[in-house]
């Protein structure tokens, strides 16, 4: 059965949490070259236009720096991701080891529990994946805050070596400052993506428990590899690129394929209850009778299919109606509550990803918008205030400029007292500007 070697929503999990990893390293090396050769955050600049031609020593030493800010980063980034992985390991270890023996003949209901917790951490998990394409933009801004003193003091130590300016006690100070610098900055490059990817790492430890509670052990170490690998790849196109274009439409058809899995263990999971509750009735096991009459509850059903069954054993299985089973939640026996759960999912993310859209001000709800809606349009009526009072102020010392320059030879007072006409007609436009 495929569910047994590779469960899809942990595939989809592990893939997202390494993408935002490797997007945040990726900002991260781009930025410290970017920091260190240009002292700003601009990628056009190389070494050549930040030194010149002659310092090509202090050239090197930078290209040094840099090499080893780099293995501070790989250091942090791999000891979170060896740690998170040591500690997943144990959680599955201990829980399919220990735990699992626990529920007996109530299988049913747990599986039905757990298929629903299940389908809500895929609902949160899809949508945060559509926020990830911009994640990139985000941690350049909080990195940028990060480094701004440091690139200051860096900038000004390059000024000083330049202008070979200080006596002997300045230049030890500096010295010692800089060293201190140097390691704050050693192990702040070490504990970023330490924490970062650590922090990823556990949450995809609680988001992979919560999905794979339903499905056996042997289904989790093949797709927890194949997403590790994939958001490997996938982050160092970002980093060689510098670009998220292509990745923001893989990221909806990725959420759009998570959606579907969370609709189908939705419908799983209040498939398995009524199940149980039939069984209980019934007083036997069910499934020994086969897939004809009886093997099913008639009170609630909308229809009964006598081939598709995708539960091991049954005569009319095979692996398609399994992967069918396992991704989009298939079963041949339809209930009415089965269905109504799975249509009240789709309402569920229609209302979230409606709701996520209005909160970012990207449209009002009956005339109403969003603080960040609010925001935007205050800062588009003050862009335009802004760009009018410069307009306003560019004419205004024209004409003063004129007036001087005709009343040369005249008193200064003659002029000022032509002027203020003019300066009364500026400070009434300015109090009826129009807002947009």
């Amino acid at each position: 059965m495929a569910k047994d070697v590779f469960y899809v929503p942990i595939f989809f999990i592990v893939f997202r949490e390494t993408i935002e990893a490797a997007i945040i390293v990726s900002v991260l090396l781009s930025f410290v070259e970017q920091l260190m050769t240009t002292g700003r955050l601009s990628p056009t600049e190389t070494d050549e236009h930040a030194f010149g031609d002659h310092d090509q020593e202090h050239n090197a030493q930078v290209k040094t720096l840099i090499k080893r800010m780099r293995w501070q980063i790989w250091a942090g980034t791999l000891s979170g991701l060896a740690i998170s992985l040591v500690i997943g390991a144990a959680f599955i270890a201990v829980f399919y080891t220990k735990l699992n023996n626990l529920w007996g003949k109530t299988e049913q209901i747990w599986e039905g529990v757990f298929c629903l917790i299940a389908c809500i951490l895929i609902l949160l998990m899809g949508l945060a994946f559509l926020k990830m394409d911009r994640s990139r933009i985000k941690w350049r801004y909080k990195l940028a805050a990060a480094f701004s003193q440091s690139s200051k003091k860096m900038i000004r130590n390059r000024n000083r070596d330049s202008t070979e300016e200080g006596t002997p006690d300045e230049t030890a100070n500096l010295t010692a400052e800089d060293r201190r610098e140097s390691r704050s900055s050693k192990w702040a490059l070490f504990l970023l993506p330490f924490i970062t990817v650590l922090r990823e790492g556990l949450e995809a430890v609680v988001f992979v428990g919560g999905v794979s509670l339903n499905a056996p052990a042997t289904s989790i170490p093949l797709p927890v590899v194949v997403g590790l690998i994939a958001g490997f790849i996938v982050g160092y196109i970002i980093y060689r690129t510098g670009s998220t274009g292509t990745l923001h439409w893989f990221l909806i058809i990725s959420t759009t394929i998570l959606f579907l899995i969370g609709a189908g263990l939705a419908s799983r999971g209040v498939g398995f209850l009524q199940y149980y509750v039939f069984a209980q009735g019934v007083g036997g096991d069910v499934a020994e009778t086969g897939d004809g009459p009886g093997s099913f509850q008639v009170a609630g059903n909308v229809w009964h299919l006598t081939y598709g069954n995708p539960e091991t054993g049954s005569p009319t299985t095979n692996g398609g109606w399994q992967i069918f089973n396992a991704i989009l939640g298939w079963n041949n026996t339809a209930t009415l509550g089965s269905i109504l759960i799975y249509v009240f999912y789709w309402l569920v993310v229609i209302v979230a990803l409606i709701y996520n859209k209005w909160t970012e001000g990207r449209f009002t709800f009956f005339g109403r918008g969003s603080s960040a809606y609010n925001r935007r349009i205050a800062r588009r009526e003050a862009k335009a205030r802004d760009a009018e009072l410069a307009a306003q102020t560019a004419s205004t010392p024209l004409d003063e400029k004129t007036g001087h320059e005709s009343d040369d030879a005249g008193s200064s007072s003659g002029a000022t007292a032509e002027e203020l006409p003019n300066n009364n007609n500026n400070n009434k436009s300015k109090e009826h500007i129009p807002t947009i």
